[in-house]
């Protein structure tokens, strides 16, 4: 990995936590219980369960992934039917789930003595994996709790994680007709607005009187930063993935294209002009240019978005009720898989896409990222660029709007869905201690 990578990777997980404690109290030692057991016995019905890994838990040492750290395990037996996998290309997805940005979990699946899957990825609150058309039998699911980022990065971590899991069948999209399979990209809600000091992360520290980051005050002339969420969702039949040539020096080459690669139902894979990348020299990473675009409007009294274009946005200058206004477009960091979208629903795919894996350039020298049908790729609010300023701005109801793919560079199976929107009641905007409120789903939006 090279050297500013490498940096990167160290400053993004010490940001992940920004409430966790420095340090964390010492527990005594647990012996693991009886593990779960469960058959899955149609393809219909999930196999759900749950559980909570220890930090501080003995090692069962059943496998190699077990003999340093705890490992929670359930016996899995599958005994379909036959002709489950007639002519129906699939598998039994295994997943596993969490909450608490900044802990990880690791999940293997075991036959016999045969490791016959894993999900490693961090930066994430989800894992999973495919068993292709498994024989029925006696399987062993392994959650292990990972210790990875705490003894890389200095990332504290919780004495325990609960999580939720769940095995199902999972079927391939049909071969017929002959189809691309594509990415359906859609905004989820927000679930954090806010005026917080951001965290240190990306080689900057918060300023501890303001809700902005320096590069945003320095480069954006950002001056009150109403920080918030995205989240972006793939709920289409098939992976959004790009790949992109990684220049020898960034510092010459600051921009370059971008391939979307697209699956189709034959088997086939082909690539398209999917946009473009950046590097910001500051956070010493790479940019997809434009991948979702937020704005800000007032409403009326009965809430209804007043006029057409956004008071303000990220680049900004201030805009009037019916006039252009500058517009921000947000510049996505190494796109994974970071949750699952589609819990317990049929066609969300094993977890692809992950980190660091994403920093890493393949043996032709691409950084390649995407984001898996059923997954979705999380930005939260402590991240740089995830903010509009909001300075000038009256007491009142707005509406927050989240567009996603803002200027069709994706091909995409539907661009019609492509935006979100919530309500946020901003108060103090004249004190120093402004408030947003996050009120809930805003009205109906496109781009």
């Amino acid at each position: 990995m090279r050297p500013f990578r490498l940096a990167l990777l160290a400053v993004s997980l010490a940001g992940c936590v920004p409430d966790a404690p420095s340090t964390l109290a010492p527990r005594e030692p647990s012996l693991a219980a009886a593990p779960g057991a469960a058959t899955l016995k149609n393809t219909a019905q999930p196999v759900p369960w749950s559980g909570t890994a220890l930090r501080d838990g003995v090692p069962n040492g059943e496998v190699p992934e077990c003999a340093a750290v705890w490992c929670d395990r359930f016996d899995l037996a599958i005994d379909l039917p036959s002709g489950a996998w007639s002519n129906k290309p699939g598998g039994v997805e295994i997943a596993v789930r969490w909450s608490g940005f900044g802990n990880n979990l690791k999940l293997y699946v075991y036959r016999g003595s045969a490791r016959v899957a894993a999900s490693e990825g961090i930066i994430a609150t989800a894992q999973s994996v495919l068993l292709p058309a498994p024989a029925n039998g006696a399987y062993r699911v392994y959650v292990a709790y990972d210790f990875d980022m705490a003894a890389q990065f200095g990332t504290p971590l919780a004495p325990e994680i609960p999580y939720e899991a769940l095995a199902e069948v999972e079927y391939a999209p049909k071969p017929q007709p002959t189809r691309a399979l594509l990415p359906d990209l859609q905004a989820r809600a927000q679930r954090n607005v806010t005026f917080d000091v951001p965290p240190a992360i990306f080689f900057e520290a918060g300023v501890p009187t303001t809700s902005c980051f320096p590069s945003e005050i320095a480069e954006e002339g950002a001056r009150l930063c109403m920080r918030f969420d995205q989240v972006l969702a793939n709920a289409g039949e098939g992976p959004l993935e790009f790949r992109f040539l990684l220049p020898a020096d960034p510092m010459s080459q600051p921009t370059g294209p971008i391939e979307q690669r697209v699956y189709h139902s034959d088997g086939s894979v082909t690539s398209r002009a999917g946009g473009t990348w950046e590097f910001h020299p500051t956070h010493q990473h790479f940019h997809y240019t434009g991948f979702a675009l937020s704005r800000l409007f007032a409403t009326d009294a009965s809430g209804k978005k007043i006029g057409t274009t956004p008071l303000r946005a990220r680049r900004h200058r201030v805009g009037t009720i019916g006039a252009p206004a500058s517009t921000g477009r947000k510049v996505s960091f190494c796109i994974v898989d970071i949750e699952i979208d589609a819990w317990g629903e049929k066609g969300d795919a094993p977890r692809t896409y992950s980190a660091p894996a994403c920093l890493e350039p393949t043996p032709g020298g691409y950084l390649l990222q995407g984001l898996s049908a059923g997954w979705a790729d999380v930005y939260d609010w402590f991240l740089p660029d995830q903010y509009l300023d909001v300075y000038g701005l009256a007491d009142g109801l707005y509406v927050l709007e989240t567009v996603a793919d803002p200027d069709d560079t994706i091909l995409e199976a539907n661009e019609s869905n492509n935006c979100g929107a919530v309500y946020v009641r901003l108060t103090g905007m004249t004190t120093a201690s402004p408030h947003a409120a996050l009120l809930g789903p805003g009205p109906a939006c496109s781009r």
